[in-house]
């Protein structure tokens, strides 16, 4: 298994693509929603990109989407303070999403995983919500728990709405990224398992 691991590699051609498909995925996710605020489908796409493909290429599109985000941001301007602290709560998710993926196997759609997914969304993102107030706190020089105070309600519904998105989107999403990217990912991996088999 560790020869596999070794040798076994995504193409820098199929990293590049889907990279850039999550990556727009995850801008249309944050843009369609924008008339909502603190309403927005970016983390869940986030976090399921690095379940179904693993967090090199998960942080990967964190950077570039926080990037674009940040620079065409219908709340505002880029200030480097909070996109610092969006980059750090994006990480987290998807360094969580990643750990659960790994090596997961069983029924995606499955009640209890729609469950796990909506802890797992509330929880990381009240640590983006927490951090992201720390970077406003750093910002505009407000109180850290002033902040935080006058935020709950938005803290509220962010929370809420993503442990839905994550619960509702991610079995979903999963599993069409598994039939359509499954020979682009595991076509050579699926090689070598049949090439130790056979030694």
């Amino acid at each position: 298994m560790e020869a596999l691991r070794a040798r076994h590699s995504m193409k820098p051609s199929r990293r590049v693509s889907i990279t850039s498909i999550m990556t727009a995925l995850a801008l249309v996710g944050n843009y369609s929603l924008v008339s909502i605020p603190n309403v927005e489908l970016g983390s869940t796409i986030l976090f399921t990109t690095a379940f179904v493909f693993g967090f090199p290429l998960g942080i990967t599109c964190v950077l570039l989407m926080s990037i674009i985000y940040a620079s065409f941001n219908p709340w505002g301007g880029f200030i480097p303070q909070i996109w610092l602290a969006q980059v750090a709560g994006w990480a987290f998710m998807v360094a969580v999403g990643a750990l659960v993926g790994r090596g997961r196997s069983g029924d995606s759609n499955s009640l209890l995983f729609r469950l796990e997914l909506a802890i797992m969304g509330t929880f990381t993102t009240l640590f983006f919500d927490l951090i992201t107030t720390l970077g406003y706190s750093w910002a505009f020089g407000v109180p850290y728990l002033a902040a935080l105070v006058t935020g709950i309600p938005f803290l509220i519904i962010h929370i809420m709405s993503n442990a839905f998105l994550f619960a509702a989107v991610t079995p979903g999403l999963n599993s069409i990224l598994k039939t359509h990217f499954q020979f682009a990912l595991w076509d050579e991996q699926m090689e070598l398992i049949q090439e130790i088999s056979e030694e």
